[in-house]
């Protein structure tokens, strides 16, 4: 490998760190980890890159690929540019399943319209902590979460209820929770089932009703087959039902135009809002009760809800929502998409407005009120911490 090429992805790098090392973040954890960022830059730039041989060339390639990823999402969650708020309420469900304080909510906005995800490339690559550790003599205290999401719509409380989801998708990876499913259930199949349940298991999965599918699965598991990604998703919208209910179906059944059929990474649309229906419904046929059995035997934790509920007016007189508990703000999603949903000729005149709303007005007002109501909530603790 030619050192050259090594040092053009370094200059590449020393560019985009001559912005980024002003960054200021509100949370000191991600100050932190910035500062950790920059003593790895300073010791690459200690370095003679021509006398590495190709073994420490691919390390330091790769620890390069680090910090530009982890500036990559840091760089959007600046004082400046982050949804403070919604990674507020994210980590509060994340601190339910991740209760050690070793990760941080990061976002990276991007221009897709509907690209929601969650990337794991920096919170489970163990190899490449260690690297730094032996090399550069940093420690991370913490490690990034990155979740990607639009930035046309970064304030839309409304459209990101599907942020709970892509949380799902770092819970399920932390704890492997996709893997012993999928053995379990093939398992079982393989065992023989009940009617009843066999019928349960192929309504969700299809293509389990072949029996050559089933072998083949059994001998190739990877968790980008299609097995395993249409198991991630269910958990990851049972996961985000806990906090928000049904509400990502609205959103779901909208951007997939409700797809009766399923692709080679996701389910048919029809099939997970019927999982979360049932779920929701207390309905649970086979497969949601081994969902729920196989999470609680990993981490010990119920798929139960995790979001409080409150009553108020608040939104249709126009001000905040008053929430005095945390589990209360995941349940302001619920009560935005409440208001969102109902008659606004009697949001109108409850709020004593003369004019006819549109569906803009309606928008902008749901949206700020979800924002400013959790910001007060945030402000409010604060101020009690401070005090104390």
């Amino acid at each position: 490998m030619l050192p050259k090429l090594l040092e053009l992805h370094f200059s590449q790098l020393q560019s985009e760190w001559n912005v980024s090392k002003y960054n200021s973040y509100s949370d000191a954890r991600k100050q932190e980890y910035h500062k950790n960022l920059g003593i790895i830059i300073t010791y690459l730039e200690s370095e003679d890159f021509s006398k590495l041989d190709d073994t420490q060339i691919q390390q330091r390639f790769y620890i390069i690929f680090f910090v530009f990823k982890s500036l990559e999402f840091l760089n959007h969650s600046t004082t400046a540019t982050i949804p403070f708020e919604l990674v507020y309420v994210l980590e509060l469900a994340m601190r339910d399943w991740a209760p050690e304080d070793e990760y941080l909510i990061v976002t990276s906005l991007i221009n897709g319209m509907n690209e929601f995800s969650f990337d794991n490339s920096l919170t489970f690559f163990d190899l490449v902590y260690t690297d730094i550790d032996l090399l550069c003599g940093v420690k991370f205290k913490h490690r990034l979460v990155q979740i990607n999401l639009p930035q046309s719509t970064s304030r839309d409380y409304l459209a990101n209820v599907v942020l709970y989801h892509e949380l799902g998708h770092f819970v399920e990876k932390k704890h492997a929770i996709t893997r012993v499913i999928y053995i379990e259930l093939l398992k079982a199949l393989k065992a023989g089932l009940p009617d009843a349940d066999k019928n349960d298991l192929i309504k969700y999965f299809p293509y389990l009703g072949e029996a050559a599918n089933v072998d083949f699965l059994e001998k190739s598991y990877h968790p980008h087959n299609i097995f395993a990604m249409h198991i991630s998703e269910y958990f990851c919208d049972l996961f985000a039902s806990q906090y928000i209910g049904d509400c990502s179906n609205y959103y779901l059944e909208y951007i997939t135009l409700n797809q009766p059929d399923y692709s080679s990474t996701h389910p048919s649309t029809t099939n997970r809002v019927v999982f979360i229906n049932d779920h929701l419904g207390n309905r649970d046929g086979y497969v949601l009760k081994e969902f729920k059995r196989i999470i609680k035997s990993i981490t010990k934790l119920d798929i139960e809800k995790r979001s409080k509920d409150f009553t108020s007016n608040n939104f249709e007189n126009l001000i905040p929502a008053e929430v005095t508990d945390p589990q209360q703000l995941h349940s302001l999603f619920t009560y935005g998409w409440k208001v969102w949903l109902s008659n606004w000729e009697t949001f109108a005149k409850m709020a004593g407005i003369e004019f006819k709303m549109n569906s803009f007005n309606v928008y902008e007002i749901v949206n700020n009120l979800i924002e400013k109501s959790i910001g007060n909530y945030i402000t409010t603790k604060e101020w009690n911490s401070a005090k104390a």
